[in-house]
């Protein structure tokens, strides 16, 4: 292991009926200023929306509104939140919803500390923000872990780009989880979520770092849950208790606990966002559309550290050891769930050039990963790989 400093600020309130906690964390914002962040109909179908404005008028707080985020939100909800907040005096930023609209609030809650033309260069990483306006949620869908960790990405549609950032002052005040809201989201976002939830996972766990049992048992046990509960969701077990798991996994999974003493990879995330915007699959499923061939190239080029890993999380998933066997099922796994391992899967067909502009967009900012450096030779071969 390496040495680390791990902090989280983030109070997590969950369960149950939590939303009637919200009066209490939003007191300190009291005859304040609020920018209220959302998508389009779900919070209001679910009736956060309704209870929401009842909490802030008892405590005479003034709501202004950022909606209709998308999903993968877009610059343009940043650079209009932003200026809101700057006309209005915006002292909090809260934001209801899934990881998207949570996205869009760190974003809005850093830019609006900067000049516009310095917003995206903090993206393109040509500029650094240093402060942004706090933060709180309320959380629809378990996914992204975005409810405790500093991390933002966001689509430039100008200029065909999705970008992240992550910094300290991004880590929300306070999240709210009731796992019951996500229990209208649809199946294709549900089982999206929770391959999203096993990726952030396995980007944490293949590491070249030695001697990190504690992180890597505690991933396996994670990753356990939500297998056993995303089949438990397409067998017709869908309940109150199933959901509560994947949304408590969902925050384990990317509150950073898992990669302390580690260096993870990351690069099956950067890969997949061309996906992503160039053709709109889910980010869950674009993850899992390149991410057997990310192993199989891994295992090429890295063979002493893909052996080791693959054995040990083969043996605590599927008990099995044999690295090859380990990455079929992993594709098995995915494949169980609905979700596509192939771009031929994801019903989509790439010729020469598409795959170039991927590998382009993919890599504008430098090679991506640490378990192996991928460059433009190595991506290319990975999304052939990807194929079929």
């Amino acid at each position: 292991m390496i040495n680390f400093t791990y902090h989280n600020p983030t109070k997590i309130v969950f369960g149950k009926d939590q939303l009637d906690q919200l009066e209490t964390l939003l007191a300190p914002y009291q005859n304040k200023n609020i920018l209220l962040v959302y998508g389009k109909s779900s919070i209001k179908k679910l009736g956060i929306y309704d209870r929401v404005l009842k909490i802030v008028q008892r405590l005479n707080i003034t709501v202004y509104e950022e909606a209709n985020v998308r999903a993968n939100p877009s610059m343009e909800s940043v650079y209009s939140g932003r200026q809101t907040c700057i006309d209005e005096n915006i002292e909090f930023v809260l934001a209801v919803g899934g990881g998207s609209v949570l996205d869009a609030a760190k974003a809005i809650a850093f830019a609006a500390t900067l000049k516009k033309e310095e917003v995206w260069d903090v993206f393109l990483q040509k500029a650094q923000a240093t402060s942004a306006i706090p933060i709180g949620t309320v959380l629809t869908l378990a996914a992204t872990g975005s409810e405790s960790n500093g991390n933002t990405v966001i689509t430039n549609d100008a200029t065909d780009e999705k970008r992240s950032v992550a910094y300290p002052f991004l880590f929300p005040v306070f999240s709210i989880i009731d796992p019951s809201y996500t229990q209208s989201v649809s199946e294709h976002y549900t089982i999206a979520g929770c391959t999203d939830i096993i990726m952030h996972i396995f980007e944490q766990y293949f590491s070249n770092t030695l001697r990190t049992e504690t992180s890597d048992y505690m991933s396996a046990g994670i990753i356990k849950s939500v297998i056993e509960n995303t089949h438990r969701l397409k067998t017709n077990q869908d309940d109150y208790e199933t959901r509560a798991n994947i949304s408590w996994a969902a925050t384990l999974g990317l509150n950073w606990i898992l990669q302390q003493g580690k260096i993870g990879d990351w690069a099956t995330h950067r890969l997949s966002y061309p996906i992503t915007q160039r053709f709109g699959t889910t980010h869950g499923f674009a993850l899992t559309t390149i991410f057997p061939a990310w192993l199989t190239i891994a295992l090429k080029y890295n063979k002493e550290t893909m052996e080791r890993r693959l054995s040990f999380i083969g043996k605590e998933l599927f008990n099995i050891e044999s690295p090859p066997q380990v990455i079929e099922q992993i594709r098995a796994m995915f494949k169980s769930f609905g979700a596509p391992t192939s771009f031929e899967e994801a019903g989509i067909t790439l010729d020469q050039n598409s795959l170039d502009l991927m590998v382009d967009n993919a890599l504008a900012l430098g090679n991506v990963g640490t378990v192996v450096s991928i460059d433009r030779s190595i991506a290319k071969e990975l999304f052939s790989q990807a194929l079929t």
